[in-house]
């Protein structure tokens, strides 16, 4: 099947959402083998895979998970890191070794910091606070019946964000029932100071199983996302970003897809880097039956009482012209044809 290339700018739209909370987040005591650092000064400790924090996860110890561990150290034994310039990223010009993922240590206010950003989560999605949007989303109806994973390249910018609780995303939503039923995978980029400390951009993730009312969180803030790779973690720092006035930009792809073993992997198909995993223990219908709903875009968040928003994306929407603002290309969801897995972009009926 001949794939055509969708593309999407996004700009500010303006919604609300109803208001509380109860997520639970952690943080372990977890030994270092050793601790590196980035260039952008931040450190990471590098643990044991099969000791990181979210292998806590009373459903995350099984024999079935370790297994998958290990195949995934056979096969960083075995391939040469692909498009990923550890030398770009890490002072020690190779990240992680081999048997270990980088955990970012945070200091005792950013954990404080983080950890409340990861609480605000459910007030995100059901409080009295700003939540701006402009993308697609797309429900399966027939002959689609679901998604078993979705893919994009993000064109990356850093959008200016004050500390407040603000934040500016770029993101993939990949999802199945609402409200207390909700289980959901977001993806994407995100300028997010409390969350990270800075005013970076930076890769993350968000997970839920019921609506953000007793499970999820950001990255590995909870336990959860399962950290596969040694070089690239999920909360990694771009290096660069676009500058509005150059046509070259700046991208990342990504990819989520399901497994025959009915897990949900991230992936950087360009670096040939797998980031890491969600256990299909986590999930119900999302694990058994894949999503419903699958949602490309910009997203901004602004706390209740603030009336300003931060920029989305570039800033401007400039007319729609991609190349003159931040958009998503070659836009794609992976559904089943004739009992073969498939990656086909968007029908327009359906969006």
């Amino acid at each position: 099947m001949a794939v055509r290339d969708t593309t999407i700018c996004f700009s500010l739209l303006v919604s609300i959402v109803i208001l509380s909370n109860v997520v639970e987040c952690y943080e372990s005591g977890r030994r270092s083998i050793i601790t590196i650092e980035t260039i952008h000064g931040d450190f990471y400790d590098c643990v044991d895979i099969y000791k990181q924090p979210t292998l806590l996860h009373p459903k995350l110890g099984s024999e079935r998970i370790k297994m998958i561990i290990a195949n995934e150290l056979e096969r960083q034994k075995e391939e040469k890191i692909g498009g990923f310039k550890a030398e770009e990223y890490w002072l020690n010009k190779e990240g992680c070794p081999i048997g270990t993922v980088p955990i970012r240590r945070m200091k005792k206010k950013q954990l404080q910091n983080a950890r409340h950003a990861s609480l605000s989560l459910f007030n995100e999605y059901f409080g009295y606070n700003w939540i701006d949007f402009a993308g697609i989303s797309i429900t399966a109806s027939p002959p689609i019946e679901r998604f078993l994973g979705v893919s994009a390249f993000l064109c990356l910018y850093n959008p200016q964000v004050n500390g407040t609780g603000q934040y500016s995303a770029a993101t993939i939503y990949f999802s199945n029932g609402a409200g207390k039923n909700l289980e959901q995978i977001e993806v994407g980029w995100i300028v997010h100071p409390k969350l990270n400390g800075d005013n970076r951009t930076h890769l993350y993730t968000t997970w839920t199983a019921d609506g953000f009312h007793t499970t999820g969180c950001y990255n590995t803030h909870c336990p959860g996302f399962i950290q596969l790779s040694r070089v690239i973690p999920v909360d990694y720092a771009f290096p660069r970003t676009s500058a509005v006035q150059t046509k070259f930009k700046e991208e990342v792809l990504l990819r989520v897809y399901q497994t025959e073993y009915l897990d949900y992997h991230l992936v950087m198909p360009v670096m040939n880097e797998e980031i890491g995993m969600w256990p299909f223990e986590l999930f119900d219908k999302l694990s058994a039956n894949g999503a419903y709903t699958v949602q490309y875009g910009g997203k901004v968040y602004t706390p209740a009482g603030e009336y300003i928003t931060p920029a989305m994306g570039a800033g401007k929407f400039r007319g729609g012209q991609p190349y003159l603002t931040c958009y998503m290309r070659k836009v794609l969801y992976e559904i089943e044809i004739n009992g073969k897995k498939q990656q086909v972009p968007p029908d327009d009926s359906k969006v």
